[in-house]
């Protein structure tokens, strides 16, 4: 999946996002709202540090929102992690 992400000067930058295999830990916040905190990737536990996020609304009725969350992982990967009102979690990483 292909991604223009823009910077506070206006250029944009291209960025191509590469499906991983992650499990994702969660944390709820007090409003009830769970956030990333780590991934285990390869058998490592990563620390996660949210950096942006918004959510998407289906373009169709009936649909899932979806949560996106952009984060950097200890190792200063950027991550791209959609949670699904449907359950479903992908992770992605950033390929430039």
């Amino acid at each position: 999946m292909v991604a223009w992400d823009g910077d506070p000067v206006g250029r944009a930058r291209r960025i191509d996002w590469l499906a991983v295999v992650a499990q994702v830990e969660w944390r709820a916040e007090r409003r009830g709202v769970e956030r990333p905190i780590a991934l285990r990737w390869g058998g490592e536990r990563l620390e996660l540090v949210v950096h942006d996020e918004w959510v998407e609304g289906p373009t169709t009725a009936g649909e899932p929102i979806v949560r996106v969350f952009i984060a950097l992982d200890e190792r200063g990967r950027e991550l791209r992690i959609r949670a699904s009102s449907d359950g479903r979690i992908t992770v992605e990483q950033a390929m430039e």
